[in-house]
């Protein structure tokens, strides 16, 4: 799988996820956020470099689903020309991802028996309840912030895809308490870990490594043939995931109109 095929694929794994509708215009695919109106939730894929007039058809159809013109693109020898066309056009770098992915091989399963998978309602209520402890505003070593609104979609996109196990959360315990989370969605080969976390008080413990590595083992039995994750580049997780055997792929660009 080429990298703009493993991004497309992304998308499509998000669909229902993180992005309510997916907009094929033939040169960009849009995605949409009904509930969110971060760029993260609404930008249009571009794996070729487009014209000015695809550029403002883009544009002008985000702002018709009133949100704001962003383009996420591979940073690649390829596409630069196209960055450099949108930073002519007062557009700026939002974010920068590295998307690190695992071989899946000599993983240490002495702990699995500590993971639970989220079956339940009530085991999805400790589960967010879990997953919100472990994004704290005061945290170190949390880039992101608190989960305000996000809980929200957390919780829908459990309720609508957990029967089929195209998404699955996961809870570390470390005996009778809930200590960390983590999140695996399966798509047509790929497997995307997220929402990976642990308690501040376990910090140093090996249990966001142990949840990560679950989710790589349980992605491999799945019959994934690709375990994932994004993280932004040059934060703590990045380094975290690059000490437990992920290693970075290719990397890729938010751009957005007036972005700071």
């Amino acid at each position: 799988m080429t990298d703009s095929q493993t991004l497309q694929t992304y998308l499509e794994l998000q669909k229902d996820i993180m992005f309510d509708e997916l907009i094929d215009l033939g040169f960009a695919t849009v995605c949409y956020s009904a509930s969110g109106t971060s760029s993260f939730w609404n930008n249009a894929l571009v794996v070729t470099v487009l014209s000015q007039d695809q550029i403002h058809s883009v544009a002008n159809k985000l702002q018709e689903l009133q949100r704001n013109p962003a383009f996420y693109f591979e940073d690649c020898t390829e596409l630069k020309p196209f960055a450099d066309t949108l930073l002519a056009d007062g557009y700026k770098q939002e974010s920068e991802d590295s998307l690190m992915f695992h071989s899946g091989e000599d993983i240490d399963t002495s702990r699995f028996d500590s993971v639970k998978k989220v079956d339940t309602t009530e085991e999805l209520e400790v589960f967010l309840e879990t997953f919100d402890n472990c994004y704290r505003k005061d945290d170190p070593l949390n880039p992101y912030g608190e989960l305000g609104e996000y809980l929200i979609s957390t919780r829908s996109a459990w309720e609508k895809h957990h029967e089929t196990n195209r998404i699955e959360y996961f809870i570390v315990y470390d005996d009778a308490e809930p200590v960390a989370v983590a999140t695996l969605t399966n798509h047509n080969g790929l497997g995307y870990i997220s929402n990976v976390g642990s308690l501040m008080s376990v910090r140093g413990k090996g249990f966001g490594k142990l949840a990560t590595l679950y989710c790589v083992w349980h992605s491999r039995n799945n019959g994934n043939t690709n375990h994932f994750l994004a993280t932004e580049a040059g934060t703590n997780p990045n380094s975290f995931y690059s000490a437990i055997g992920f290693e970075t792929r290719f990397t890729t660009k938010l751009m957005t109109l007036g972005a700071e």
